[in-house]
């Protein structure tokens, strides 16, 4: 054999190496990559695990809750004759608040269930927004006033209509009203809206609560998220109301400080407005 076929030959036998390395190494680090997945696999189902669990034990302890305090009120009405008339009406009182609260968690969970199935049902029409604000704060003036917390509707046009699902939108409004309140032992809820430059619609609810902290402010929109574990509810309201508003093409976010209030804001297209000939 001449030199030059030996020389081929070790060319030939190098390659060889070389390829067996190379597929050594990618069979290595597909190994590698395929253990980290199921790794990450691993730590993600954990976590889920982890979160299925936290969740079922609160949503337990949220339904649980209530549903004692309408039994055990329930209960006394019956068994106790000898309560007076204003001691009968607190008990229906609570019942009553009780039984709100059950009925929120409940429409919270099944509508947090059709989100995340996409099946969340809207019916647009045609909606007064001024008539729709007025009679939720006046409402929920009247509840709260007595506990020296005042709902105003401080800002509105002259007359605002929208081509929107009305009960979506009062959802959205409501779930904002009802956070403000839960924060705010004392003070003013601030409701109001105007239209912007760009011809959007701009929609607030301020209030004088305890505001929130930097981290606060980035997962409150989240799902199941709570700033105060004391308080009832599922931590749902804040996520939903931000799918209704992201359906319709709008935005959501907040501006707080620590003690400070927080202004809960939403921004809608102004492609909504609703326009009919010889009223516009």
């Amino acid at each position: 054999m001449g030199i030059q076929e030996n020389v081929l030959l070790w060319v030939a036998v190098a390659l060889l190496v070389i390829l067996i390395l190379v597929i050594v190494k990618l069979v290595t680090d597909r190994k590698k990559q395929n253990e980290a997945y199921l790794e990450k696999i691993k730590e993600v189902t954990e976590e889920a695990n982890r979160l299925k669990s936290s969740f079922i034990a609160n949503m337990t302890h949220e339904v649980r809750t209530p549903l004692n305090a309408i039994m055990g009120f329930t209960t006394m009405l019956a068994e106790m004759d000898e309560l007076d008339r204003e001691t009968r009406l607190q008990f229906l009182h609570e019942i009553n608040e009780n039984k709100d609260t059950l009925l929120k968690i409940i429409n919270d969970l099944l509508d947090y269930a059709k989100i995340d199935s996409d099946t969340l049902e809207y019916t647009d029409g045609d909606v007064d927004i001024n008539a729709l604000l007025n009679e939720q704060c006046m409402l929920r003036d009247a509840q709260r006033k007595a506990e020296g917390v005042h709902v105003e509707f401080v800002e509105k046009m002259p007359q605002c209509r929208l081509r929107i699902d009305r009960s979506r939108f009062a959802q959205v409004m409501d779930n904002l009203l009802h956070n403000a309140l839960k924060f705010t032992a004392e003070g003013t809820v601030k409701v109001g809206y105007r239209k912007l430059a760009n011809g959007n619609f701009y929609f607030y609810v301020a209030d004088t609560g305890c505001g929130l902290d930097e981290e606060a402010r980035r997962t409150i929109f989240d799902s199941f998220v709570k700033m105060n574990y004391n308080i009832k509810g599922t931590g749902l309201g804040l996520s939903i109301a931000k799918s209704i508003v992201e359906h319709y093409g709008g935005g959501i976010g907040v501006d707080s400080k620590k003690g400070a209030g927080a202004t809960f804001y939403f921004t809608l297209p102004a492609k909504l407005e609703f326009h009919e000939h010889g009223k516009f």
